[in-house]
């Protein structure tokens, strides 16, 4: 009987452990999605600007070409900020960069990898959670 107790409380307590891994994670999820869904709109703005800037070419190839580079002026300044921000702050981890830009963790990710091959920046750990970034020292 004494055996039975302890598997059912092993069930309930095992139950509330992924239940609340589960809220968490879906939590993450949305605010992934929020910042993603904002930087969509962001880049649907600028490439309707871009369009009607140009009078909305024929072709196509001169609005593109400006939302091109727009987006790269977009990014470098973004890349700045990110070395500001490790200036003040010495380490960043991706979740912070996306909520400092404003931008999906995929997109913070990318910027942090590109100033990682630019040999700007290096990174501290493996993988994971736990992988921070610091301004390489030279």
């Amino acid at each position: 009987m004494n055996l039975f107790f302890i598997f059912l409380l092993g069930i309930v307590l095992g139950g509330g452990i992924v239940w609340l891994f589960i809220k968490r994670k879906i939590k993450e999820l949305e605010v992934e999605l929020k910042r993603t869904e904002k930087e969509i709109e962001k880049e649907r703005v600028l490439l309707r600007t871009c369009k009607l800037e140009t009078g909305r070419a024929e072709s196509g190839a001169s609005g593109l070409a400006d939302f091109n580079r727009r987006m790269q002026e977009i990014k470098e300044t973004r890349k700045q900020e990110i070395l500001k921000k490790l200036t003040e702050q010495g380490k960043i981890k991706t979740n912070e960069t996306a909520d400092l830009l404003e931008v999906s963790s995929v997109t913070a990710f990318r910027y942090l990898e590109e100033l990682e091959q630019e040999g700007k920046i290096e990174q501290i750990g493996a993988f994971g959670r736990n992988v921070k970034y610091q301004l390489k020292e030279r």
